[in-house]
């Protein structure tokens, strides 16, 4: 008896959203870089040497164009559609994984970081494709999965960089980021920008066969993206500048929540593992314990659609927040104990209590953090929000790369460990007291938060007015 494989619409999206999510792998693998890149880089044999602020600016250079490709990404996927966009987004990982992996100075390297960073933030908006493309029951998982490919790329990076140098890496990612590119010219084009654009027949026809359904099946879906188009075309450019200045509300909600996501200590932990681990001077291996760091935030995210799913936002952002700060106090009363003892006792609880402290940060804190926006921002702006958000955010992670290793140096790792736990509390607070739930609402209920209309008195209530 033979099993036949039945194609269904569901096999399409997820067959479609995995080929999307291999930007996140090479987006994931480029912030991962910097940690064994810096580490290879002091061996007696490396090409070049960089000293300690070559070091904070090649860590710096992924967010410096970032906010450039994050502007970028919207302009291109509305004009050129979300298929062109998809392939163009692979062409600055390819030239700055063959600059970097020919680098034989601090300038060439630094060039093809920029480069890097300025491809990371063209991919910013890669997850509208998959959105469009999903039926509303299976979005939040598919959406949850980007952060699934962004720690598969890290874990990635940190196996192939404990066995191989950094510049035959980079080969192997340019080589990885062709074959992504060219996989993309698989996908059809997203039905509902095609519709926005007046091709509605050949929007149609991929609609049905993304559905593997008759047209006649899939009425209420076209139904909805008409009625989108008719809202497009009522809204005028005064209409579109309101919007954008009523929404300072959710977008300040937004940007103060990554802004303290970066204090939490967590992408200073991504970047500086290593460095971080030796200045605990820990008797163990710093590059060993690195690699399972990785692996403990990829586990983190395969969780996380689960929650996502199953808790509201507010209870998954207190509770992975807290769970953090627990995490970086037990590492601030060990050094508090152990800091002038020569022989460090019981060393092991420090990467258990990263490991901790990685897994709830992957869980909540840190998707929350990036998809918050795309619920909060009203439909008429949404990409424009999300394309200032995306500038702010990776703005605000360059600085923050470039100058916490300096700060480190000046008040010594005790005070750093101190300052990431404050901070991953005041993130519990702000989930208990700012932050909006979102979880089993729609975004329309989720914006009427922000943008109630004044509904005018009935003529009765009017007349009681006046009598009074």
């Amino acid at each position: 008896m033979k099993c036949q494989f039945r194609i269904t619409g569901f096999t399409k999206e997820i067959t479609y959203s995995l080929i999307i999510l291999t930007t996140y792998i090479v987006g994931g693998a480029g912030r991962a870089y910097l940690t064994f890149l810096f580490y290879q880089l002091d061996f007696p044999d490396s090409r070049f040497k960089l000293d300690a602020d070559q070091k904070t600016w090649i860590a710096s250079s992924l967010g410096i164009l970032s906010p450039v490709g994050s502007v970028c990404s919207g302009v291109i996927m509305d004009f050129c559609g979300r298929k062109i966009y998809l392939l163009i987004t692979f062409i600055p990982f390819i030239i700055s994984w063959i600059i970097i992996s020919f680098a034989a100075s601090f300038e060439m390297l630094f060039v093809g970081m920029l480069i890097l960073g300025f491809g990371i933030g063209v991919s910013f908006c890669v997850s509208t494709y998959i959105s469009e493309i999903s039926v509303p029951k299976n979005r939040g998982a598919l959406l949850g999965l980007t952060e699934v490919a962004y720690n598969v790329g890290v874990t990635v990076c940190s196996f192939l960089l404990y066995n191989i140098v950094w510049h035959e890496a980079a080969i192997v990612f340019a080589v990885l980021s062709i074959i992504f590119m060219f996989s993309t010219l698989l996908l059809p084009e997203s039905p509902v920008w095609l519709y926005s654009r007046g091709k509605r027949e050949k929007s149609v026809k991929i609609l049905s066969s993304l559905r593997c359904s008759k047209v006649e099946n899939i009425t209420d879906e076209i139904k909805d993206m008409e009625k989108n188009c008719e809202e497009e075309r009522k809204t005028s450019c005064g209409e579109t500048l309101k919007n954008i200045t009523r929404a300072w509300k959710p977008f300040l909600i937004t940007i103060v929540l990554f802004a303290f996501l970066q204090h939490t200590g967590y992408s200073i932990m991504v970047a500086y593992t290593i460095m971080i681990f030796d200045r605990l001077e820990l008797p163990l291996e710093s590059t060993k314990i690195t690699i399972m760091y990785s692996a403990v935030g990829f586990i983190g995210s395969v969780a996380t659609p689960f929650f996502m799913h199953r808790m509201g936002r507010k209870t998954v952002l207190g509770l992975s927040s807290f769970c953090m700060g627990a995490c970086v106090i037990v590492v601030g009363v060990y050094e508090e104990i152990f800091y002038h003892q020569n022989e460090k006792l019981f060393a092991y609880i420090v990467p258990i209590a990263f490991y901790v402290y990685t897994l709830a940060c992957n869980i909540g804190v840190l998707p929350i953090s990036f998809m918050i926006g795309g619920e909060l921002f009203p439909n008429e702006v949404r990409g424009t929000m999300n394309g200032l958000y995306g500038v702010f955010a990776y703005a605000y992670w360059a600085l923050t790369l470039k100058f916490y290793p300096k700060f480190m140096n000046f008040y010594g790792i005790k005070i750093t460990m101190w300052v990431f736990a404050i901070s991953c509390f005041i993130v519990s607070l702000f989930a208990a007291f700012i932050l909006p739930e979102t979880h089993g609402k729609t975004l329309n209920e989720v914006q009427e938060q922000y943008f109630k209309k004044k509904k005018k008195p009935s003529r009765s209530t009017e007349e009681q007015l006046e009598c009074t």
